[in-house]
C-alpha cells in the first residue's frame, strides 16, 4: 500500500509546489514508484513537469466528476495519468476550481480523492499530493485521501498565524474525517537562518511543535524558482546546487520518517 502525502499550507507561496515536484523526483531517485497528483486549480505542479494544462483532454477535474457517477475505470486512470522521467503525473488543469460547487450536494462529496487513489495506490510506493492554498473542498479530498501531512513554512510571522490554522484543520479531520492522519513535519522554506527574523521564527516552531517536528530547512536558492520554468526538478536542473542538496537531505529524512 502506499504511503499517501499531503502538502498544504493555508498561505499561499508556502513552497508546496517546489516541494511536491522535488520530494516527488528524489524519492523516484531513491528507487520508490511514485505518484504526484496535481490537486490544485493552479495546476503550477502540472506546468512544473513541462505539460500545458489548457491542453489536457483528461485531467483529475474529470476523474474526480466519474468518482462521483460511479463511472471510474481503470482506462480512464491510465489515459489520465502522465508519466514524466522519473515519476507519474495525475494532472490539474483551472477547471478544478469549479469543483467546489459542482460537487456540492453529492454524497461523500469529502471521499472522492481517496476512493480515486484506492483504485491505483497498488501501483505506488509514494503517492504525494500538492494541495491549494485554501480550506476548500478539494483540500477537505487531500487530507481526507493522505496518511500524513507535510506543512512547508517560510520562516516570517504571518507564516505562523497559517500554520496554527493548518494545525487547526489537521486535528478537525483526523476527529472527524480521516483518523488516520497524522503530522509528518513542517519545513522550513527559503530559509536564510542568518537573519534574526528567520532565527526566531524557527525558534518559535520549535517552543510550539518540538524538535521532532521540524524538517531540514531548504535554503535560499534561485535555481530552486528557476527549475519549474524548464519543466525540470531541481536534481536535473542543477543538481549541484544547494536547492538540490537540501531537497535531497529532506527525502532521506521522508524516506525514514514516513515508513
Amino acid at each position: 500500500m502506499a504511503i499517501t502525502i499531503a502538502l498544504a499550507n493555508r498561505k499561499g507561496g508556502s513552497g508546496k509546489t517546489t516541494t511536491a515536484l522535488n520530494l516527488a523526483d528524489g524519492l523516484a531517485l531513491a528507487g520508490q514508484r511514485v505518484l504526484l497528483v496535481d490537486a490544485d486549480s493552479q495546476a503550477q505542479a502540472t506546468s512544473g513537469c513541462g505539460i500545458l494544462p489548457y491542453n489536457l483532454e483528461m485531467s483529475i477535474y474529470e476523474l474526480l466528476h466519474l468518482v462521483a457517477q460511479d463511472r471510474l475505470s481503470d482506462e480512464m486512470i491510465r489515459e489520465t495519468l502522465i508519466k514524466t522521467q522519473n515519476f507519474d503525473l495525475l494532472p490539474s488543469k483551472p477547471d478544478l476550481s469549479a469543483l467546489e460547487l459542482e460537487a456540492s450536494q453529492i454524497d461523500n462529496r469529502e471521499s472522492l480523492l481517496r476512493t480515486l487513489l484506492l483504485e491505483i495506490e497498488k501501483d505506488y510506493d509514494y503517492i504525494l499530493i500538492d494541495l491549494p492554498p485554501s480550506l476548500g473542498l478539494i483540500t477537505v479530498n487531500g487530507l481526507v485521501a493522505a496518511k500524513w501531512l507535510l506543512i512547508p513554512i517560510e520562516l516570517t510571522f504571518l507564516s505562523m498565524d497559517g500554520l496554527a490554522q493548518m494545525m487547526g484543520i489537521l486535528y478537525r479531520i483526523n476527529a472527524e474525517l480521516n483518523t488516520s492522519l497524522r503530522l509528518l513535519g513542517i519545513l522550513p522554506v527559503k530559509c536564510d537562518l542568518r537573519t534574526n527574523l528567520a532565527r526566531n521564527v524557527i525558534e518559535e516552531v520549535r517552543q510550539n511543535f518540538g524538535e521532532s517536528r521540524i524538517l531540514p530547512t531548504v535554503r535560499n536558492d534561485i535555481k530552486l524558482a528557476e527549475a519549474p520554468s524548464f519543466g525540470k526538478s531541481i536534481f536535473e536542473y542543477a543538481p549541484q546546487c544547494r536547492g538540490a542538496q537540501d531537497y535531497q537531505q529532506l527525502t532521506n529524512v521522508i524516506l525514514a520518517r514516513s515508513e
